[in-house]
């Protein structure tokens, strides 16, 4: 099996400026490597108060949008059983999203068993991986899907999911729209493989990349701008956001170079090209080629703007969102204090 490095090096996972393109089994995307303790809390935040539900959902609209555009016709008319088993295990095992998976289907039911999945190796039970799961399996047996068992611990999960004979669909952008906003230029610059090569990223056991200690996943970026436009518990990402890098970023480290850090982060693990200005009261972000999600609505960057005011806090708590605004194919995010 294929592992993170090799892919790397092979160009199957292309690490260019500001991007981080997917060719491993199936069609391009644009991924993120992100922060999983950060994305993983906001979804325990949400589901403790009620919005178990809602992240469901959420899982199950970006793995359909995902699947319906980034999986082959040939693989979606595969037997689940072997889609998961034979396609989907090497993918996901490769990208350290999980250690193992195993499907099984008689009649109408599906039984899904993995081993340290994303997510739930982290925060344990929630909604939102269910919905993954309801989310490809929806597209692929083109029907509806309940879940009518699941156990899960943070290393070992347990699935059953019932078949209804009900059409599911999600609207999306149509793929060559998006792989047109995703499209970058060819500039030099730092990107992941100078971040392994300088040790700021590290490879780790299982197909992981660390910083400093702590797990970064890829992601298709979807599901940011999905978060987003359901507008759930947003002014929590900040807060966890802060309780995340306050750990990593030394106090003692000058603002400037925190600043640098940041860039330097946002742009290897796939946000785009950044800009920083700053003076003494205000930090203007200018995001050139962000990564644009599948989604039909509208693309939000309310994830990642509130995701780096989070780290902004570590210089000064009494920074906030001054502005957002975007243009094509650009993003500005002013913090003021």
């Amino acid at each position: 099996m294929m592992r993170l490095s090799e892919s790397l090096r092979k160009n199957i996972m292309e690490a260019t400026i500001g991007r981080v393109l997917n060719k491993f089994k199936g069609r391009s995307r644009r991924d993120i490597l992100f922060f999983e303790d950060i994305l993983a809390n906001y979804i325990k935040e949400c589901e403790d108060v009620g919005f178990g539900k809602e992240m469901k959902k959420i899982g199950q609209e970006w793995m359909y949008l995902t699947s319906n555009a980034l999986l082959p016709e040939s693989l979606k008319a595969l037997p689940c059983a072997i889609l998961f088993n034979r396609v989907l295990k090497k993918v996901w095992i490769n990208l350290g999203l999980l250690k193992d998976i195993k499907a099984s289907k008689k009649n109408k039911i599906i039984i899904l068993k993995t081993k340290g999945e994303m997510i739930t190796r982290i925060i344990g039970a929630n909604n939102a991986i269910i919905g993954v799961y309801i989310g490809i399996l929806n597209r692929v047996l083109n029907t509806k899907i309940g879940c009518i068992k699941a156990r899960q611990t943070r290393e070992l999960c347990e699935y059953v999911f019932q078949i209804k004979d009900l059409p599911v669909f999600f609207k999306m952008k149509e793929k060559i729209v998006y792989d047109e906003l995703n499209l970058m230029p060819r500039i030099s610059g730092f990107t992941l493989k100078d971040a392994l090569k300088k040790r700021i990223l590290q490879l780790g056991n299982e197909n992981k990349i660390y910083f400093r200690k702590k797990i970064l996943s890829p992601i298709e970026n979807t599901i940011f701008h999905i978060i987003g436009n359901y507008n759930i518990l947003l002014e929590q990402i900040f807060h966890i956001s802060y309780d995340f890098f306050k750990n990593l970023v030394e106090n003692e480290t000058v603002d400037e170079k925190k600043l640098i850090l940041l860039k330097n982060l946002l742009q290897v693990t796939g946000w785009g090209i950044i800009r920083i200005k700053k003076d003494k009261r205000k930090i203007l972000f200018e995001i050139k080629t962000p990564p644009y999600g599948l989604q039909l609505e509208k693309d939000n960057w309310k994830f990642l703007a509130n995701m780096i005011l989070g780290f902004l806090w570590t210089i000064d708590k009494k920074f906030r969102i001054n502005s957002l605004s975007e243009s094509y194919k650009n993003v500005k995010i002013a913090y003021s204090r």
